[in-house]
């Protein structure tokens, strides 16, 4: 039998009963929706963290204050939390830049995390960085209006304070932020410094909500420690990155005085580690929800294969008639195999439809892109054929068997 012929008597067997097709279609409906948009959410998730792995800078780790136990709680990116030991100080960032050769630079840091900040009676809540000019560099953080804290800054211990974007939003508002004096946690800065848009961290914080101010003038005048929250150092190469990170254990180690077998007092963070994290969390949250999408499938499947079979005992007549007419066994299994096939795809491409939807609302609700590529269209209708052929199998290999006179006579 022709294909043509074939889909044409496959489209009159389903609209026959137009109710019973769409019963049939709305099963495999539901779990095509669902899968369409666990693949489609999960590339855009994953669209995201690479974003923001790219924020974090691919050659570039983070060298963190206190035990791993310790730094699992403050976070892996830029605004990873306060120190809450002093195992960090500025000479173990010198010693990094001037013995681990694959160190193509560093960037020593305190911080405090949201500290308040205050103008004529304005407030906001912002962490606050104390760090050297190499900060701005290893960020690839450009500075949109004024300077960047300077060393002649950290030499004097100048108060004066470079502001990200939010800041400068919620404190200032539509008034030009430069020459004005900020009170930070009851210490005056004068703002120098306009920084540019820079987006989400790797931690999902807001990294345009900053206070910069030199790191000599936070430890000395604002925090009164003598110790860093952590260290941001830069490989010369990204294929070195290991290697970087194993020279920077030994030496910290070494300079620590820890002993074979004991814990480190710090903890380094690559983009690969937080790649690797967060792609686990998600990982498990899309095999969940690509289960639920199998068992709708599943069950779609068995009310597919159970309407058929309803079908084939309700057209018994026209099916001994065709086969009396000449019709072959195979002509017969193929009709009800294309007819299964058929409105599983139909089924299918209308899940596809409705699973964009659904992501569109998800994108405006959760701000996560919904990635939409040719392999989630395909994984799309090759799923719902494929059910729909397996579903059809037993009613088309029942209606095959009938034989002509038996058929007639019911």
């Amino acid at each position: 039998m022709k294909t043509g012929r074939l889909l044409g008597q496959a489209m009159k067997g389903l609209t026959r009963n137009r109710l019973r097709a769409f019963f049939m279609m709305a099963g495999i409906m539901v779990g095509i929706t669902v899968l369409t948009s666990v693949l489609s959410a999960g590339m855009g998730a994953r669209e995201r963290i690479m974003e923001r792995v790219r924020v974090f800078g691919l050659e570039n780790m983070m060298i963190w204050a206190g035990a791993p136990t310790d730094q699992t709680r403050m976070g892996g990116g830029e605004g990873g939390g306060s120190a809450v030991t002093a195992t960090l100080k500025m000479e173990d960032a010198e010693a990094i830049r001037a013995e681990v050769g694959r160190i193509r630079e560093v960037a020593p840091f305190a911080r405090q995390g949201q500290a308040e900040v205050a103008w004529q009676g304005r407030t906001f809540e912002a962490p606050v960085f104390g760090v050297t000019p190499e900060w701005a560099d290893l960020w690839d953080w450009p500075v949109e209006r004024g300077d960047f804290i300077t060393d002649a800054d950290n030499e004097g211990m100048a108060r004066v304070a470079a502001i990200g974007p939010t800041v400068v939003r919620e404190l200032f508002g539509d008034e030009d932020p430069m020459g004005q004096v900020i009170q930070v946690g009851g210490t005056p800065f004068e703002i120098t410094g306009v920084l540019g848009v820079k987006g989400t961290s790797a931690g999902g914080g807001d990294m345009d909500n900053r206070v910069f101010v030199p790191l000599v003038t936070y430890q000395r005048r604002v925090a009164n420690v003598d110790y860093l929250s952590g260290i941001r150092a830069q490989v010369s190469n990204l294929s070195e990155m290991a290697a970087a990170v194993a020279d920077v254990t030994t030496l910290l180690r070494e300079r620590h005085g820890i002993a074979p077998g004991e814990v480190d007092d710090f903890r380094i963070t690559t983009p690969t580690e937080i790649t690797a994290m967060v792609e686990e969390m998600q990982g498990t949250f899309n095999l969940f929800l690509i289960v639920v999408a199998a068992i709708a499938l599943v069950v779609g499947g068995v009310v597919v294969a159970n309407i058929m079979l309803l079908s084939v005992g309700e057209r018994r007549k026209e099916i001994g008639l065709r086969l009396a007419l000449g019709a072959k066994a195979k002509d017969i299994r193929r009709q009800f195999l294309v007819e299964s096939a058929l409105v599983t795809l139909l089924g299918g491409v209308a899940g596809i439809l409705l699973g964009l939807v659904v992501n569109l609302v998800l994108e405006r609700v959760t701000d996560t892109p919904a990635v939409l590529t040719w392999h989630v269209l395909a994984v799309g209708v090759v799923f719902s054929t494929a059910v729909g052929v397996l579903a059809g199998l037993h009613p088309a290999r029942k209606a095959a068997a009938m034989a002509p006179v038996d058929a007639l006579r019911s």
